[in-house]
């Protein structure tokens, strides 16, 4: 069933493609504490905290949320009021993630040139038992093919055309307030294997995530879901090849790992 979130604590319970990954976090997250323990998470290119802050609702859990935009970092610190919950100025590799049971890495993998070097220090140090949470959208996918305009209007130099039309249609990005990065990764289910099997991880589960609802929240942001909509867009993600899915959610963990 779905969770319920005080609006308080996040902007995407008016977002349902981002909710539905608000959902499978948190319940990775609450499924990772151990019982009467304390369920230590650390969230990597937190944005606002819309991802941060809820986890933070999880019993027995203590939250970090770091970033390198200090603006968006103010405005997590300024909607955070939960005391298990905190953010920092900080990069990855500057990180000890030894004391970490889970580490999430959403929808930023897809924005950073130099990723191997991300995805290589989390081998390196992540803890033994401890579990990546990665999602990320599916680089030949529905919603990636629908955003080809918007990229060819990028590279021919017109970025302030696509910040126009996107105020002109009421959409708001939800998670940061740095919208100067676009998406420079385009990966294949094949190709995160691959890559990440080489560095001593593996991939434990794939959840398919919707296949046409990110283009219409993309596309027509002042357009409110049908709950039925939603409902049938995930239900038809489940049942169509993970190819076809606009995005994945990838639990993560070292090669023999329980």
């Amino acid at each position: 069933m779905p969770l319920s979130f005080d609006r308080g604590l996040t902007e995407y319970v008016d977002y349902p493609v981002h909710l539905e990954r608000l959902e499978w976090l948190w319940r990775q997250v609450d499924a990772a504490r151990p019982p009467g323990g304390t369920v230590r998470v650390l969230d990597i290119g937190c944005g606002s905290g819309n991802i941060t802050i809820p986890l933070g609702t999880v019993a027995g859990s203590a939250v970090l949320g770091i970033d390198i935009h200090q603006p968006t970092l103010d405005l997590a610190r300024a909607r955070s009021g939960l005391p298990n919950v905190a953010f920092k100025f900080r990069a990855l590799q500057d990180c000890d993630l030894s004391g970490y049971d889970v580490l999430i890495m959403t929808e930023v993998l897809e924005h950073i040139g130099p990723y191997p070097a991300l995805l290589a220090y989390l081998a390196d140090h992540m803890r033994t038992g401890a579990r990546l949470l990665l999602t990320i959208p599916n680089g030949r996918g529905p919603f990636e093919i629908s955003q080809i305009p918007i990229y060819l209007l990028r590279r021919w130099g017109l970025d302030g055309l696509v910040s126009r039309v996107k105020k002109l249609l009421g959409k708001k990005e939800p998670y940061s307030q740095n919208y100067d990065t676009p998406h420079v990764n385009f990966f294949t289910l094949s190709r995160l294997r691959r890559e990440l099997r080489a560095l001593g991880l593996s991939i434990g589960s794939v959840h398919k995530s919707f296949v046409t609802l990110p283009i219409i929240e993309t596309y027509l942001p002042f357009y409110s879901m049908h709950p039925g909509l939603v409902r049938w867009d995930r239900l038809l993600a489940q049942h169509l090849p993970a190819a076809l899915a606009s995005g994945w959610y990838l639990d993560i963990r070292r090669s023999g790992d329980a």
